[in-house]
């Protein structure tokens, strides 16, 4: 990992601080306000425009399709932890359940 890259653990606690502190201005906190509504209808709109974007990649693969859909993918991922963080679920949980699931499989 490059070394001033963030992890996703550090995007979530900025997040969550963000949230906590009702820190003006963040997008963050302003969706969090809003509810879990308003999140999960962006992260429905986000996860399409994941789809959209994988599909024109697969179909014409070059650098600007490929940098829209880590863009896209970027999105869910952030819009996400937004809603765990609004829902009171720590990244701790959902690594636990990935967890479980991987070793069920053993």
């Amino acid at each position: 990992m490059p070394k001033n890259q963030l992890t996703l653990e550090e995007l979530f606690a900025t997040i969550k601080n963000k949230i906590a502190t009702k820190e003006e201005n963040s997008y963050s906190y302003e969706l969090a306000k809003k509810g879990v509504e308003k999140i999960t209808r962006k992260i429905g709109e986000e996860a399409l425009e994941v789809v959209v974007a994988a599909f024109i990649n697969d179909k014409n693969p070059n650098a600007k399709n490929r940098e829209e859909l880590i863009g896209e993918i970027c999105d869910l991922f952030y819009h996400n932890l937004v809603l765990m963080a609004a829902e009171k679920i720590e990244f701790s949980e959902i690594l636990s359940e990935l967890t479980r699931r991987n070793n069920k499989k053993k």
